[in-house]
């Protein structure tokens, strides 16, 4: 087993010895997203950085982890263009965050302009913006601590963004499409009617146990953890739980979904199984159905069939009806959530989709397409 892993360092103690020895590939290959983004981070800082410290103990400030690992990511980025815009390698001296000034950021923001991402395009106006954030709100914990004598980017103008929701919500006829292509798979069906009916995100998906379903007051409740370190409560609609249960096949305890060889269901299996029923519903562009369309495409048809915003902004657990409001494109309680959970399931093809889940699920020749 690993002995203790320092993660700003990307070093592990050599059992026994009291040396310390950089991590293999293999040994990076196990960690966490959010853990790699750190290591990723720490070494582009450099050990001996007077940066490294202080950088680790605001990472150490965030909740959650998704998050902790995009901070990451986005300083990394803006210490890469650092060292590139000043000609120093990675073999030579650390870049010195703590002496970046409010020019060295303006000048960061206008290259950005310049810059592209992974498909060879210009980067948005959204990241560029919250590649700023990033480091603003690094900074903003630096100069809180007087490591720092002052906030380098809040004064600095920020990219302008749309306030319209970038993600593509399908409609109800396309939704319908993706739920008969998953007829024969419950993992998959309860999948997609989890992120969709139940409008969970795909982290509280993953996260989800088998242990985490509650029988309540003639509900079924599922209790997972959120962002932040909190629980959101979701009552499941009654089909859900039909299909839930298929999927679970006598199991109760584990993970909530099981990937296809029995593990644990993580997030990156997620997009690959979306984008292969995309592709059996001849749906258009199956590649652009991801786990947070899904999501966008009930928020938009709730509010497109009149739902009152607020309403809808609860079901999403979102703090800021300003988020919700981005959702819809054209135009509180445990009961309201559960009828419109009900809404959509209305608009579904759900009958005969469950019926030939149970009759298949009762064949001995169903036998493998349980998950």
């Amino acid at each position: 087993m690993m002995a203790a892993v320092d993660l700003r360092a990307g070093t592990v103690d050599r059992p026994h010895s009291g040396v310390r020895r950089w991590l293999t590939d293999a040994e990076r290959a196990h960690l966490s997203e959010p853990q790699a983004a750190r290591l990723s981070l720490a070494r582009s800082i450099g050990e001996d950085s007077p940066a490294a410290g202080p950088v680790e103990t605001w990472l150490n400030t965030i909740d959650s982890n998704n998050t902790r690992a995009a901070y990451a990511t986005d300083v990394r980025a803006f210490i890469e263009w650092l060292r590139e815009r000043h000609g120093i390698t990675a073999d030579d001296a650390p870049v010195n965050l703590l002496a970046v000034t409010m020019d060295v950021v303006a000048a960061y923001a206008d290259a950005m302009r310049e810059m592209t991402g992974r498909y060879g395009k210009p980067l948005s106006a959204t990241t560029r913006a919250r590649r700023l954030s990033s480091l603003s709100a690094l900074y903003k914990h630096l100069a809180a601590r007087a490591v720092v004598p002052a906030n380098p980017v809040r004064e600095l103008e920020r990219p302008k963004v749309s306030h319209d929701g970038k993600t593509p919500a399908r409609d109800t006829s396309e939704m319908g499409r993706l739920i008969q292509a998953a007829e024969n798979s419950p993992r998959d069906l309860a999948l997609v009617l989890l992120l969709y009916v139940s409008a969970f995100r795909v982290t509280e998906v993953c996260r989800a146990r088998a242990e985490h379903l509650i029988r309540e007051g003639g509900r079924t409740l599922l209790v997972v953890p959120t962002k932040g370190g909190k629980s959101r409560t979701e009552p499941l609609d009654p089909a859900v739980v039909e299909v839930l249960e298929l999927a679970m096949d006598g199991r109760t305890t584990g993970s909530l979904l099981l990937s296809d060889n029995g593990q644990t269901l993580a997030r990156h299996h997620v997009p690959p199984i979306l984008r292969r029923l995309a592709k059996a519903a001849g749906l258009d562009n199956p590649d652009a159905v991801r786990p947070h369309v899904m999501r966008t495409s009930a928020a938009t048809a709730w509010l497109e069939s009149g739902q009152p915003l607020q309403r809808v902004q609860h079901k999403l657990k979102h703090a800021s009806s300003t988020t919700t409001e981005r959702y819809h494109r054209r135009s509180r309680g445990v009961a309201e959530d559960a009828a419109l959970s009900a809404a959509l399931v209305a608009e579904l093809p759900l009958g005969d989709v469950l019926a030939h889940l149970r009759s298949e699920h009762a064949s001995p020749a169903a036998e493998g397409t349980t998950r």
